[in-house]
């Protein structure tokens, strides 16, 4: 008998199952490979072209599945954002890369969350958080397996771009002159409470080390008392229906898109914070493939080391809860059940090639990732 682990414990609805079948398949497929290039290179940049960063094709990042039950209302993610939540601000987190100094420098238009130059560095795990991804995805992501509507268990997101970042990445520096009762609030109070003229900033001595729904290993939270000009209460949207073979994507702190696992995308939905049902009112499970989309970086690829090795023991990748993981399973999958040349490339265990990124740091990114690899 097979006893699956997972989220919640007493009920999973996220399970802790990394290298089955349908999972490798899944992330060697030649299609989901085309798809993931040409987000990258369509919708990310890269401002310098000395930068170490190859996205002509994607790497793996072995991630979990979930498998939703009508009625369950357990598996509720609030407003949120991966990625890490007071690295935003510290200088050994995203302040390597610089990828928000536009934001704190007062000029909050020029910030650029699809130039991925200053990412390669940055540092979005720097608190080892449970949960914490340490690899740069691109776009964090799911593969639907199944039919999946608004109100079925599925993805809600907020619609602000880049103003959503801006907000959260200034909001400690501002605080209320006059607080509002949450116990009694009609439409004209709230309306007092957001004015701008009842905002006012700090900075010197007035500042203080609060940083609203950031904890040290763990994700950005936006309790909507916390962030309330966002006003997540009725600006958070639904994705569309989606049916098996669908492929939705979100940027780790800036936008959303839905596309398919063909080459073209079908919807988009610009997102700078997103959820998750709170209850999932549908007549039939929710379930997809945790998959995001993964350039060839340096660190990349030492990640890919370790997770390579986790891959062949049969335990969860480096990232994720320990123990035996798959070890022990009778006809466990190995490296034969991935047949194509990207898929083998994505996973570490063939030398990459260059692909048609034809930058120079491109080629460098390739170069060291294989000499990590040990190819």
């Amino acid at each position: 008998m097979l006893t699956l682990t997972g989220f919640p414990p007493d009920n999973p609805q996220v399970i802790e199952l990394y290298w089955s079948l349908p999972q490798l398949q899944a992330r060697a497929h030649p299609n989901l490979a085309r798809v993931q290039k040409a987000l990258m290179q369509h919708l990310w940049h890269v401002s310098s072209p000395s930068v170490a960063i190859d996205t002509s094709q994607p790497l793996v990042y072995a991630d979990r599945l979930r498998i939703r039950q009508p009625g369950d209302a357990k598996f509720a993610l609030g407003p949120h954002q991966d990625g890490g939540s007071v690295e935003r601000w510290e200088h050994e987190g995203y302040g390597r890369g610089g990828v928000y100094d536009a934001v704190f420098a007062g000029n909050w238009e020029a910030y650029d969350p699809w130039d991925a130059a200053g990412r390669v560095d940055a540092v979005n795990d720097l608190h080892n958080g449970l949960g914490a991804c340490s690899m740069f995805r691109m776009f964090q992501g799911w593969l639907s397996m199944s039919h999946c509507g608004p109100l079925q268990g599925t993805l809600l997101v907020n619609p602000l771009l880049r103003l959503a970042t801006a907000y959260t990445l200034l909001r400690p520096f501002f605080t209320p002159v006059k607080g509002l009762d949450t116990n009694a609030v009609d439409a004209s109070q709230r309306d007092a409470f957001l004015d701008p003229d009842n905002w006012v900033f700090t900075a010197g001595e007035e500042t203080t080390s609060e940083l609203q729904g950031a904890t040290p290993g763990h994700g950005q939270e936006f309790p909507e008392a916390m962030h309330p000009h966002l006003e997540l209460d009725r600006t958070m949207v639904h994705m569309p229906h989606v049916k098996p073979g669908d492929f939705v994507i979100w940027h780790c702190d800036s936008e959303s898109f839905s596309s398919t696992i063909h080459p073209l995308i079908l919807t988009s939905c610009h997102t700078a914070i997103h959820a998750v049902d709170k209850i999932h009112q549908g007549a039939a499970d929710s379930s997809v493939l945790y998959i995001p989309v993964c350039p060839v970086t340096e660190h990349n690829a030492r990640y890919l080391v370790r997770q390579r090795a986790a891959f062949e023991g049969g335990t969860p990748g480096p990232d994720f809860p320990g123990g035996k993981g798959e070890s022990e399973h009778v006809g466990r999958p190995t490296r034969d059940a991935i047949t194509s040349a990207e898929g083998l490339q994505a996973m570490g265990l063939e030398k990459m090639v260059f692909g048609s990124d034809a930058r120079e740091g491109a080629r460098r990114a390739v170069t060291a990732a294989n000499a990590v690899l040990g190819f």
